[in-house]
């Protein structure tokens, strides 16, 4: 299962991208917060659909376990999960993507959001979106939160049995942080950390043994939106240096949408 990197927009639920800003804003320049900083507004998420767990042991020996389970989140696999882990609560046929997701998010300390879907009684699509979210201190991730939403609610417990038969991906990606120091499309307008100003300046890219051309849409002292003929061929780390400029500057990729990426200068 590939995790690519996404866009914070690509989140189609507008409480789960409110949570994800506030992720984003706690971190404030770091990898990801510490979970003790975590403050969720009920006004902006309802933490019925919130699932908290202790990250234990590293690589294959990693467990997630269950520290709070929302009210929704119980209802809807009718059991309790407090205490237990993620391999003994979640049915076999869904591990696969429970499981490596978290594990991805364990260990890439990204954010993780994936939309799978199956279908009811009525031959009626019903998707669950789930947004993982690491917290810790330092580069180790000690706690995720996951929030769960279905687009049917009628019968939760029934809809996950469906889930249980037939589960496809429709959408899965990473989102790091530091998304807001580049751009935040929010419902309130566009907002930056760092003043951003329109260009249009050639500039080259950097990677391995190879460089491409691009064009520098907009730049500030943090970051820039830049277009590419063939973006998916650029890594999440490159170089970049503007036309008429020596000064060679460090990327990381923050966000990908068609022809154009957003970068954050390290």
């Amino acid at each position: 299962m590939t995790f690519r990197f996404i866009a914070p927009d690509a989140i189609r639920s507008a409480s789960q991208r409110a949570l994800l800003a506030q992720w984003d804003q706690l971190a404030a320049g770091r990898p990801f917060p510490a979970f003790a900083e975590l403050r969720p507004d009920p006004a902006i998420h309802d933490p019925r659909q919130l699932v908290a767990w202790a990250v234990e042991g590293e690589g294959r020996l990693r467990k997630f376990r269950a520290m709070y389970q929302g009210e929704n989140v119980a209802e809807a696999f009718n059991s309790a999960w407090a205490g237990k882990t993620m391999e003994q609560v979640v049915p076999m046929s869904l591990r696969r993507i429970t499981l490596t997701p978290a594990k991805d998010c364990a260990a890439s300390g990204c954010a993780v959001y994936m939309v799978f879907s199956t279908v009811d009684a009525n031959d009626q699509r019903v998707d669950c979106e789930r947004l993982l979210l690491p917290f810790g201190n330092g580069a180790k991730v000690e706690h995720l939160l996951a929030s769960l939403q279905l687009t049917a609610v009628a019968s939760r417990p029934r809809i996950v049995k469906h889930f249980d038969m037939q589960a496809d991906v429709r959408l899965q990606g990473r989102i790091r942080s530091g998304f807001s120091a580049v751009v935040t499309e929010a419902a309130t307008g566009d907002q930056r950390r760092a003043s951003r100003r329109n260009v249009a300046r050639a500039a080259r890219i950097s990677f391995a043994r190879r460089s491409m051309t691009c064009i520098v849409c907009n730049l500030s002292a943090t970051g820039a939106a830049v277009e590419a003929s063939n973006p998916a061929e650029i890594p999440d780390s490159f170089r970049l240096v503007l036309e008429m400029e020596a000064t060679e500057r460090r990327c990381r990729v923050v966000w990908r949408r068609k022809g154009r990426i957003g970068v954050a200068f390290s």
